[in-house]
């Protein structure tokens, strides 16, 4: 018996065994990476509705499963990350995002306190230079 036939068989096993490791590995079903990565980014800036500061991504209630069934299949269906957040916000509010867009009201809640600490700052600068003045 010669060396290529002996050999035959437990090559032809082995390839046998390494296609059915990739098959059931879910190598050739999973989503491209990229679309799973959108999925997974995506879930986790969105808020679950029924929780409280927890995003769909770290809940398993219904309504997060149902938020995330929705995302994984606008991902498929080839929407942007800024319509999918877009069509959330419009179903739920804004209150859905864990970071809210910022602008309007927001930023004047920023800006108010920052021009007033800004303002104290300076007049009492001023109020100590006036001091060390005087004799």
């Amino acid at each position: 018996m010669s060396t290529a036939r002996r050999l035959a068989g437990p090559a032809v096993l082995a390839a046998v065994l390494a296609v059915a490791l990739l098959v059931g590995s879910g190598l050739f079903d999973a989503p491209a990476p990229a679309a799973a990565t959108r999925v997974a980014s995506l879930e986790r800036l969105v808020r679950c509705p029924s929780c409280l500061d927890l995003s769909v991504a770290q809940s398993n209630s219904p309504s997060s499963i149902e938020v995330r069934h929705e995302i994984t299949a606008k991902v498929r269906a080839g929407e942007s990350d800024a319509a999918i957040l877009g069509a959330l916000t419009a179903r739920y509010g804004t209150s859905i995002l864990l970071e809210p867009p910022g602008g309007g009201l927001d930023t004047v809640l920023w800006a108010v306190p920052l021009a007033i600490l800004v303002g104290a700052t300076t007049l009492g600068a001023v109020v100590v230079a006036r001091r060390r003045r005087v004799p």
